[in-house]
């Protein structure tokens, strides 16, 4: 049975480019995006001796010298936040979310790494590589070669903690150019970019199979700032495990049973591009089955579950595995590095908790090691909170109290109806995206473009307006965390207060800002339109 939903547009045209350009925040979010890539190239920031050598850039960067970079940073990331929520789709109810994403990645193509070091470790990896040596037995930095300069001193000799595949992308896309200083680094936002384009072309398709609005799932994904600025602007491997676990789904739902194992198979190989993936391969084994969970009995239910999963999460590990062993580095040989995020001060949970307690233990003279044993714990809760939500998206009808709970919205002319779901399809993307960020926050590493691993389908997921509001809010806090971080030098806990601050003040005064597009009256249907409010 068709799912009540937003009354979708995905058959009208979208405009072209040069009608795109006339909507009102496209080209803002350009003005931002060019702030961005200007600020990046502040000097301390990036190698000096490769954009010295232009001139323009010398002299751009001998103005960047005196905090012209950081307010251009700072008007940056406004102007792009304030195009995205210009164009939300109560606003722009149809535009060309491609055009207006390779719009917004115009300015950033060539500049360095945004908000993070990692594309310095990227190369230098692939130098490692081309020396004939084991990235999971030498350390960074130790093979010397052309980037070991640039490399970031609290990673120096730590081995990798990147998956085999990712690895060698980055030996390819370093031996492409020719192991040329910043060029090499640059180019490794091209394996990226492809995995954008793979996550723009997939994201509509994915919708229409859960019959959601397709311009909320774009506007949410395709043109979010963490993408933006994480993606395209930051150049890390994740994009790669997103897009392919994007894919995965897709054919699961296109395609039933025979389209989950490859979907399964599919998850695997995105597990070596980032571990995290492969727990998408309990959703993958539940999406053929999901509408027909609710009509079973729990104990029957959960066997099916068990069942499916297994099957499904065996044919991950398989390709898993067998990518691992045909790439040929040491077999899991990441797993060394596992603790690397303990070496520093970050912004996850378990940090910030030993950022507060470490200081006075170590004042009182108690010598501790707080943050691994902090690492361990969230990590444990971040497994048992699969578990939660699994019981919350699997086993509704055995919830506390016995109350089925209200998964998402029927959106109508003026007004937001709770529904219980009359049909489970989107419950493993639920839960996965929920799931996804529950990993995220475990153990001592976490960085804010993590969200992006379940939350390009939220727009896919029927939510109401209010949550949209509050993930936007919380958008803002974890941006300014992590630009703090990165690239302002702020303390993580100062950034979380900094952050905080702004988050509430648009949550505080956005209570009528319209994201969630309403359907015109008359397209309603009977089914969709309600025979009673209750107010």
């Amino acid at each position: 049975m068709q799912q009540s939903g937003p009354v979708q547009t995905v058959d009208a045209r979208p405009p072209g480019l040069v009608a795109t350009l006339r909507i009102p925040g496209v080209l803002l979010g350009m003005l931002g995006m060019l702030c961005i890539g200007i600020a990046v190239m502040t000097p301390g920031f990036v190698p000096n001796a490769s954009l010295d050598q232009i001139a323009p850039l010398r002299i751009l960067r001998s103005v960047l010298k005196y905090q012209v970079g950081r307010a251009l940073m700072a008007i940056g990331l406004a102007l792009l936040i304030w195009a995205w929520l210009k164009l939300r789709p109560a606003r722009v109810p149809l535009l060309n979310h491609s055009w207006v994403l390779v719009l917004w990645s115009l300015p950033v193509l060539l500049a360095p790494p945004i908000f993070s070091s990692d594309a310095f470790l990227y190369a230098d990896q692939g130098w490692i590589i081309h020396q004939g040596l084991d990235p999971y037995e030498v350390g960074l930095t130790e093979a010397g070669g052309p980037f070991a300069i640039n490399v970031h001193k609290v990673w120096r000799g730590t081995t990798s903690i990147y998956p085999p595949f990712a690895l060698l992308v980055q030996y390819w896309v370093a031996v492409a150019t020719g192991f040329q200083g910043l060029i090499s680094v640059i180019a490794m936002r091209i394996p990226i970019l492809i995995a954008v384009a793979v996550i723009a072309v997939f994201v509509p398709m994915v919708a229409r199979q859960l019959g959601a609005d397709v311009q909320l799932a774009k506007w949410f994904a395709i043109l979010n700032p963490l993408l933006l600025i994480h993606f395209v602007g930051g150049m890390h491997n994740d994009a790669m495990m997103v897009a392919l676990v994007l894919v995965a789904i897709w054919c699961t739902l296109r395609f039933g049973t025979p389209g989950m194992i490859v979907g399964a198979l599919l998850v695997g190989v995105g597990a070596t591009f980032k571990q995290p993936g492969i727990i998408a391969a309990f959703a993958i084994g539940l999406l053929p089955v999901a509408v027909r969970l609710k009509d079973l009995a729990p104990g029957r239910r959960l066997l099916v579950i068990i069942g499916r999963s297994l099957v499904s999460c065996g044919l991950a590990a398989a390709s898993f595995t067998a990518v691992s062993l045909a790439i040929g580095f040491e077999f899991m040989g990441w797993r060394h590095a596992a603790n690397i995020g303990e070496l520093t001060w970050g912004m996850s949970p378990a940090s910030i908790v030993e950022q507060f307690i470490g200081p006075v233990l170590n004042w009182v003279g108690i010598r501790h090691g707080l943050l691994p044993f902090l690492s361990r714990v969230t990590t444990v809760l971040s497994v048992l909170m699969l578990g939660v939500l699994a019981w919350r998206y699997f086993f509704p009808d055995v919830w506390i109290g016995r109350r089925v709970r209200n998964h998402s919205v029927q959106q109508v002319a003026g007004a937001e109806l709770p529904e219980t779901d009359r049909s489970w399809r989107d419950h493993p993307i639920r839960w996965l995206t929920w799931g996804f960020s529950a990993i995220a926050f475990s153990g001592a590493g976490y960085h804010v473009w993590y969200l992006l691993w379940g939350g390009i389908y939220v727009g896919m997921l029927r939510y109401p307006n209010r949550l949209f509001r509050a993930l936007i809010g919380v958008m803002i806090l974890f941006i300014v965390v992590e630009g703090g971080l990165e690239y302002y030098g702020m303390r993580p806990i100062v950034g979380y207060l900094v952050g905080a601050a702004l988050g509430w003040i648009f949550w505080a005064n956005s209570t009528r800002l319209q994201i969630v597009p309403e359907p015109a009256p008359e397209a309603e249907t009977a089914e969709e339109r309600p025979t009673a409010v209750v107010g």
